[in-house]
């Protein structure tokens, strides 16, 4: 009989809310699994890459508002940047805590080693951080520990740019440049996102499946391989659903759960413990109903042995009668024989004279 294909939509709600599912699941060719894994994380990135795409058009918006009111001249000219605030500051310090945990430092007019070196530990003791200085731009994100530092000259050279200001970099972060640049910031985010993603769950999965390996040897149920990996794949469907949830609320909110790495792991664990010992379960339920129908069968067969020995013992019996009654039939008629000889032997003397 050929196996029920499940939907993708199927396979989520029966890997999430039916462990008695989990047998057709585990049953699914490897191949099937692998492409419900790499469906789920696509799906995962592509809201992980929204949400971050969305953040950072209100950080450019923020950028611009900022620019457009406390930046009194920008000038870029022979590699270099001049940035001059309205308050006249030499180093100036933008926090977006109420919109996201990032810090911004400008310093393109001093450029004293000591204090460029503790700008740097500034940017790197924060989980995203730009620092603009007079030759060069250094990031950090929070999916990296390293700075990511790019050259004005190499910047220059690479997109032709020249000289700028003020007007311009406005213009370049409003209209169609910024929603080209927020296409390709998506996009970019989008791939790096989903293979990030794909590799720690590929690793996740390796993991989970020496948990269940141990959790079917010390139950006794004996699966195959293929069996096991489908069951830690498709263990972590909820996690990772919940895992894409917090990330998007953390990053609008600010929302954080100290230990949610730790659940992550945890709920995953107990889906393979409970879906194996309902499988388990289950096949204790087929061998007990086995034995039923066992001991049914045997029991069938002992009653048809006991009327076939009924049936012989009637046949013999039987049998036994008509010899009986032909044996006698016999007797009888040597009997008849006998007499009707005696019979004709008895002649009267009378009938000789």
């Amino acid at each position: 009989m050929e196996k029920e294909k499940l939907s993708f939509f199927k396979k989520v709600k029966t890997s999430i809310f039916d462990f008695d599912g989990y047998q057709v699941l585990a049953a699914e060719k490897i191949s099937r699994t692998i492409g419900y894994i790499v469906l789920l994380i696509l799906i995962f990135s592509i809201i992980i890459s929204l949400t971050l795409t969305y953040q950072f058009n209100g950080l450019v918006g923020r950028a611009r508002e900022y620019i457009n009111n406390e930046i009194a001249e920008i000038k870029y000219e022979n590699y270099e940047l001049s940035v001059i605030t309205n308050s006249g500051e030499e180093i100036t310090e933008i926090n977006t805590d109420d919109f996201i945990t990032a810090k911004i430092i400008i310093n393109t007019e001093n450029t004293d080693e000591e204090k460029v070196q503790e700008n740097i530990k500034e940017i790197e003791s924060s989980p995203i951080g730009i620092l603009i200085l007079k030759d060069k731009i250094l990031l950090k994100n929070e999916f990296s520990t390293k700075l990511i530092e790019y050259s004005y000259k190499t910047i220059s050279e690479q997109y032709n740019i020249n000289k700028i200001d003020k007007t311009e970099i406005l213009n370049m972060l409003s209209g169609q440049p910024i929603y080209r640049f927020l296409i390709a910031f998506a996009a970019i985010i989008l791939i790096y996102m989903f293979i990030v993603y794909l590799s720690s769950i590929l690793i996740d999965i390796l993991l989970l499946i020496i948990l269940a390996y141990i959790i079917t040897r010390i139950s006794g149920l004996r699966l195959k391989y293929s069996a096991i990996y489908n069951i830690a794949a498709y263990s972590l469907t909820l996690p990772l659903i919940l895992n894409m949830i917090y990330f998007v609320v953390n990053r609008l909110t600010g929302f954080t759960i100290e230990y949610f790495q730790i659940m992550y792991t945890a709920i995953a664990s107990i889906y393979i413990i409970t879906a194996i010992l309902m499988i388990k379960s289950d096949v204790i339920k087929k061998q007990l109903e086995l034995n039923r129908i066992i001991e049914e069968q045997e029991k069938v067969r002992e009653e048809l042995k006991r009327k076939e020995e009924e049936k012989k013992e009637k046949e013999e019996q039987e049998r036994r009668e008509r010899e009986k009654e032909k044996k006698e039939k016999q007797d009888r008629e040597k009997k008849e024989k006998k007499k009707e000889d005696g019979d004709i032997g008895e002649t009267p003397e009378g009938d000789n004279a």
